[in-house]
């Protein structure tokens, strides 16, 4: 059978042009050669000029280039040093995926942490062990705590979580944060400074939900200056907190109701006794407020009402 070089001949240029199409793909993606000054890389846009220093803007366009060559949504490096209390921590993290970190949202291990640390109480434990390791007692003292019992409560999901140990190398009974938790907790307030910065834009972080709320709605929805006229009109005090009268619209009601919520102390459980005895001075009807907070959900109690608490 004669064969038909004219085809094969075809057939190949076809297969050397395809060849061809593949290794400019591979090229554009960043696979071979040195990367380009611009232009984009798979689906991440090269952007030259973002820093004066060329070091900088190398690392900047070898993430832009990794993302091109995994189809990451973002790839981040940071490196640091933090020294406090005679002790260092240095660190350098590179071509961390971003997919990776967004995966910390899903399986909840964001909202895990946040809640673990995110109180007022922990992080100023942890503030004040970050300067130096200190003792129970120490901690009460420096935080103003009531007592070791309350230093306790905040000690012990930070310990569970290995933020926290106990310092082997100082007298029994005293704490310092793990070494290799340091790098987060820095970290973590770098990128707070981040959230916070006015530069581009501005917003108000008191916007806070209780966890009991019933029904979010957007009674939940009041600015900041609502926030205060409401505080003005309704509070003849704030220290000591005295209501002058429980307003009837709802958005000023949940802003009372969260106002005098703020007085207790959370992770506490309170008899009736002890709730009355803080709401008294705070307003003659204190029943009704009692019964608000349960009802809007600040506050639970037990069924037979031998305990309350903050939810």
């Amino acid at each position: 059978m004669d064969r038909d070089y004219g085809r094969e001949i075809d057939a190949l240029k076809e297969m050397i042009s395809e060849m061809a199409g593949c290794l400019r793909d591979t090229r554009a993606a960043g696979l071979g050669g040195a990367p380009e000054a611009g232009g984009d890389k798979g689906h991440i846009t090269k952007m030259p000029g973002m820093h004066p220093d060329p070091a900088v803007m190398g690392v900047l366009s070898r993430l832009e280039d990794s993302c091109a060559r995994g189809g990451d949504i973002g790839r981040v490096t940071h490196m640091g040093v933090f020294s406090s209390g005679g002790r260092q921590s240095t660190w350098v993290r590179d071509d961390i995926s971003a997919d990776g970190l967004i995966g910390l949202i899903t399986d909840r291990t964001a909202e895990k942490v946040l809640a673990c640390i995110g109180s007022g109480e922990r992080l100023g434990i942890l503030l004040e062990l970050l300067r130096q390791p200190l003792t129970v007692a120490g901690l009460v003292e420096r935080r103003g705590l009531k007592s070791t019992g309350q230093a306790y409560h905040h000690l012990k999901p930070l310990l569970t979580a290995d933020v926290i140990h106990e310092d082997r190398n100082s007298p029994k009974g005293t704490y310092a944060v793990q070494p290799h938790r340091v790098e987060g907790i820095i970290m973590l307030l770098a990128g707070i400074k981040d959230m916070v910065d006015t530069e581009h834009s501005s917003g108000e972080w008191g916007a806070e939900i209780h966890g009991g709320a019933r029904m979010v709605d957007e009674r939940y929805m009041a600015t900041a200056e609502e926030e205060r006229k409401a505080l003005d009109a309704c509070f003849s005090s704030a220290e000591p907190l005295v209501l002058r009268e429980l307003p009837s619209k709802q958005k000023r009601k949940l802003i009372v109701l969260k106002t005098v919520a703020g007085q207790f102390e959370r992770g506490r459980r309170y008899s009736e006794k002890e709730v009355n005895k803080v709401l008294k001075p705070i307003y003659e009807d204190h029943t009704t407020i009692r019964r608000y907070l349960i009802e809007y959900g600040f506050m639970d109690r037990t069924p037979d009402g031998s305990a309350y608490w903050l939810t």
